[in-house]
């Protein structure tokens, strides 16, 4: 598949036997299945082995907000996380999926006081 953002492919990586998602070969940016990002936000260590792009270039990338869905190219929603708002990601109106910048999963599964910050400077995505 196409990363959505840059002319990347995205490519099939693993973690345990359960988790499955797609990685650009060049921004890092991830695509997974929102049932899939349940279990890795429960799996100990997955953000070291999935997420391992920069962040500093998922937040220039993050700056490209409209994107397709490389699975089906319908125009994707945009999107931030109802706990911590500053987490902005892409996710596919049929169900396809969610596309999050390096560095975002990270961010998404520690949920920390800097967050808190974060969402108070940030806040919620405007487009929403």
């Amino acid at each position: 598949m196409q990363c959505p953002k840059c002319p990347g492919t995205l490519e099939s990586k693993t973690y345990g036997r359960k988790i499955t998602i797609h990685r650009c070969s060049e921004c890092a940016g991830l695509w997974c299945k929102p049932e899939i990002l349940l279990l890795m936000k429960k799996e100990w260590m997955s953000e070291a082995v999935l997420d391992s792009g920069d962040p500093r270039v998922g937040q220039e990338y993050n700056k490209v907000d409209e994107i397709n869905c490389p699975e089906c190219g319908v125009r994707m929603d945009k999107a931030s996380d109802e706990r911590q708002t500053h987490i902005w990601y892409e996710t596919c109106p049929e169900g396809h999926g969610m596309f999050f910048d390096a560095g975002e999963f990270t961010d998404l599964k520690y949920d920390t006081f800097m967050d808190r910050l974060r969402d108070i400077v940030r806040g919620r995505r405007p487009d929403e």
